[in-house]
């Protein structure tokens, strides 16, 4: 037994040694792993660092690209996530325009020459003015003024108005003839005529009529309240009334085919620019410059409402609206304050 044990003894000491041994070389490897792995990983970054152009560039390093996009990515969130203006950034920051900016000089420099021009002729006046391009307006001392014959244009809308609703009573006569004697020659005869056969045969009816379509139309301060004489009155001190800017916006609507309908607007376009009447508006504007007006003349008052086709010195169309009125002043002071005016709106709107 005792040779048996001793035969066997030295056994497990040399397993335990191989078990050792092996652990340590296991640890070693480990350990020089670990060795290897700390030693390289700062070295590769500082190679990212000092040297990443030329890593991304040369090698290729796959590290680096990703460290790159990560980078790009985060700038990029980051400025998603600011709030963005458009004022603050160059490339919306919007550019004057200078067409809109020469139009606003152009309505400042009438305005300029108006308030310059008529109150030299003493009285009461009062103007519109509108560029049809831009729609841009100036209207000076804005309130109701006789009308005197302006208030036909307001009968030959209603003329219009009527033919288009299919409302109006012609009684057999041809209201064609009678709306270019009225508007051409400012006939009173054919403008009560007209007026008759707008109130069913009735000349109350149709005054009230005129007035009513007037408002209708947004013209609210255009008033028919009596028939027209050619002795300029009815006797009684009842006037007729409208406003710069009625006759204006009137004027504009004909101008863009905006009043009653295309058709009509036309119609009445080719009955004003018939007008035989060029002593006022007309006569300030350079020969063979297009005109389409209305006159209206009592005794003290003088008024005139015109689309004008204007250009300027380089052919481009400066087409606008001007209607001048005045009261209390003697017709020749007066006619020739509105030629003047006539004559700086133009300058002012084809400069």
């Amino acid at each position: 037994m005792a040779r048996h044990q001793r035969h066997r003894a030295p056994r497990p000491a040399r397993a335990k040694a191989v078990t050792i041994g092996a652990a340590v070389a296991v640890i070693a490897v480990i350990v020089a792993l670990a060795v290897t792995f700390g030693w390289w990983l700062p070295n590769r970054q500082t190679a990212g660092g000092d040297g990443g152009a030329r890593s991304s560039q040369g090698a290729g390093n796959p590290s680096a690209s990703s460290d790159t996009s990560a980078t790009a990515d985060a700038a990029t969130n980051a400025t998603a996530d600011k709030p963005t203006h458009d004022t603050l950034d160059r490339k919306s920051t919007p550019r004057p325009d200078t067409r809109d900016l020469a139009a606003e000089t152009r309505i400042t420099n009438v305005k300029s020459a108006l308030e310059s021009t008529m109150p030299a002729s003493g009285g009461t006046w009062s103007a519109y003015v509108e560029d049809l391009d831009t729609g841009k307006t100036v209207s000076l001392n804005e309130q109701p003024m006789v009308a005197a014959s302006e208030i036909k244009l307001y009968v030959m809308l209603t003329v219009y108005d009527r033919l288009a609703s299919g409302t109006l009573n012609t009684g057999g006569q041809s209201t064609d003839a009678l709306l270019n004697q009225m508007i051409t020659v400012s006939s009173n005869a054919a403008t009560n005529q007209l007026v008759q056969m707008i109130g069913d045969g009735d000349m109350a009816t149709g005054i009230k009529r005129v007035t009513e379509t007037a408002a209708k139309y947004g013209y609210a301060s255009s008033k028919q309240l009596r028939a027209l004489s050619d002795a300029g009155t009815d006797g009684t001190g009842t006037e007729n009334w409208t406003s710069a800017a009625d006759c204006g916006k009137l004027l504009a609507a004909i101008y863009r085919g905006k009043l009653v309908s295309p058709e009509a607007s036309q119609a009445m376009l080719g009955l004003l620019e018939g007008q035989t009447r060029r002593n006022k508006i007309p006569s300030g504007v350079p020969a063979g410059i297009q005109v389409a007006n209305k006159t209206g003349e009592l005794a003290g008052v003088e008024n005139d409402a015109a689309i004008v086709w204007g250009k300027a010195a380089d052919g481009s169309a400066r087409d606008y609206v001007l209607v001048v009125m005045t009261s209390g002043v003697d017709s020749a002071t007066a006619q020739q304050a509105i030629v003047g005016a006539s004559s700086a709106v133009y300058a002012g709107m084809t400069s």
